[in-house]
């Protein structure tokens, strides 16, 4: 191959990167204001402790007073919205959920390109490496995770970074590589203190890199410098309020073995364990199945064809699951991480299927593309959706026009149900699900909610007297008849929620039912 056609195939891959971080972009920013203005309050960790805590601090006080997260993205999106309002493009507090899942958004497609690196790093070819960008700008509840301001986007994108830079520490040696690598750990640490997990990466690049142990010592040193300093500018306070860190680190160390009804385990079923829970629940779902089979086939592989550079990738993910699989709450954000390097280890696998002798392989591994493809970007797409048509939006519009002075009563917190509009004149009680087998108190009302956020934790952990409340409602025996019900439905939907009920509506569109009651006049 003469230079020329070598750089003509290089500017191809590089556009065909370029278009693929573009659309990874699109689709990320797909829906990005959902429930702004009025319902800002859907996702309880955004508005509950980022964007709450953005709020308070300034230049004059850098102290979010809340240590439980890291101040990276609460920094970012105070500045950012500072800035805006000079430019008189911000003025309301709305506009800063949208700053912050603006950040979420760059910083997932900056994850495709970054993911594309450590691909090559690994030894893949530009096929390979473009498979694995690929994959990861389709992954679904990475696209869905990039839609909230919350930590663990940010916190991908750098440890995949760290990732690239540990890998590189095999073969070169020269300080600024250390100094990148530590700084790309500090800045995942300043996202989410999880990321520290990935000091396991540089800690076997130094080992298996061949360097006499005076280097090997020289070269952790300033990685350990490069990432005390890089944390510490993005999250200042963790090191100076150090006592309450870790005091707010031994508050977490309870909540994630702790129970969290309809989000930890064990629950209602033989999947709901640790380590199988992820497997053969959250990463099926999170993954779709259409790719989570070459997910399967790609870590496998990867696995058995170990060489220095995939052990020290490997080495961080066993230690991440190791870690995130052993407590009780399992939000699925909290392994995003171990879904990009899925993504990552399915392209590796697929090219190197295409390129062997065998054609049972190569058809194998086209077939595996296909599927992945054609499934997962409509899985993706229709996941995705759910955001700009969020049934607790569309379920406030309505009843403003289906009954604008109604009584309703609810069931379930707040933030999961549908609220009337500001200035409404439609008036909400908080009922208990015991209210539901006294008509006389349901009379009163003129509709009922209810909200699968709720009556789907009861099915995953079994509780056979709530399940049969909710099962009955609608039926003559209940005295409730269903008026209007919102969903939103997406690709094999009952499958995913045989896996995991609250997959119904994972903090995005749950279902919402409105029921009135039968025995009330002018019903």
């Amino acid at each position: 191959m003469n230079a020329a056609t070598a750089a003509w195939l290089e500017r191809r891959r590089i556009a065909l990167l370029v278009a693929v971080t573009l659309l990874a972009l699109v689709v990320r920013l797909w829906g990005v204001r959902w429930g702004a203005p009025s319902r800002i309050d859907l996702h309880p960790d955004e508005i509950d402790y980022i964007l709450a805590n953005a709020q308070k601090v300034s230049l004059h006080h850098l102290d979010p007073g809340f240590l439980n997260y890291p101040a990276f993205m609460m920094y970012l999106i105070h500045f950012t919205a500072v800035a805006l309002r000079r430019l008189g493009w911000l003025s309301e507090v709305w506009q800063m959920h949208v700053v912050g899942r603006t950040w979420s958004a760059l910083f997932g497609a900056a994850t495709v390109p970054a993911v594309y690196l450590l691909a090559r790093e690994l030894g893949a070819r530009a096929p390979g490496a473009l498979l694995a960008a690929l994959w990861t700008m389709l992954l679904p509840y990475h696209v869905n995770e990039s839609h909230v301001a919350v930590t663990d986007t940010l916190m991908t994108f750098w440890v995949v970074l760290t990732l690239v830079g540990a890998v590189r520490l095999l073969q070169r040696d020269r300080a600024r590589d250390w100094a990148f690598t530590g700084a790309a750990l500090g800045l995942a640490t300043g996202s989410k203190y999880t990321a520290a997990l990935a000091v396991a990466a540089i800690l076997i690049a130094a080992l298996l890199n061949g360097q006499p142990f005076s280097r090997k010592a020289r070269g952790l040193a300033v990685a350990g410098a490069a990432a005390l300093v890089a944390c510490f500018v993005v999250t200042p306070y963790t090191f100076i309020r150090f006592p309450d860190f870790l005091a707010a680190m031994a508050y977490e160390s309870r909540h994630t073995a702790g129970h969290h009804f309809g989000f930890s385990l064990p629950a209602a079923g033989p999947q709901y364990h640790r380590y199988l829970y992820q497997i053969l629940a959250a990463w099926p779902f999170s993954f779709g199945i259409g790719l989570y089979f070459s997910v399967v086939a790609g870590t496998l592989w990867t696995a058995l064809s170990l060489d220095r550079r995939r052990v020290v990738v490997l080495g961080f993910a066993l230690l991440f699951f190791g870690v995130t699989g052993s407590w009780n709450l399992t939000p699925l954000r909290y392994y995003l991480p171990l879904l990009v390097l899925g993504a990552l280890f399915a392209g590796l696998w697929q090219e190197a299927w295409l390129e062997a002798q065998a054609p049972a392989k190569r058809a194998i591994a086209a077939a595996a593309i296909l599927v992945a493809f054609v499934y997962t970007g409509v899985f993706t797409w229709q996941t995705t959706r759910r955001y700009s048509h969020e049934t607790r939006v569309e379920a406030s519009l309505w009843l403003e026009k289906y009954k604008p002075d109604a009584a309703i009563l609810l069931f379930g917190w707040s933030r999961y149900l549908a609220q009337p509009q500001p200035g409404s004149r439609i008036r909400v009680d908080q009922g208990s699900e015991g209210d539901l087998d006294d008509p006389a108190k349901i009379a009163a009302y003129d509709l009922v909610q209810v909200t699968s956020l709720v009556y789907g934790r009861y099915t995953r952990h079994g509780n056979v007297e709530e399940i049969a409340r909710y099962a009955r409602l609608g039926k003559p025996e209940s005295g409730l008849r269903l008026v209007k019900r919102f969903e939103a439905d997406y690709l094999n939907k009952r499958f995913y929620m045989m896996l995991d009920p609250m997959f119904e509506g994972y903090f995005i569109s749950p279902t919402l039912e409105f029921y009135a009651p039968t025995n009330r006049a002018g019903s």
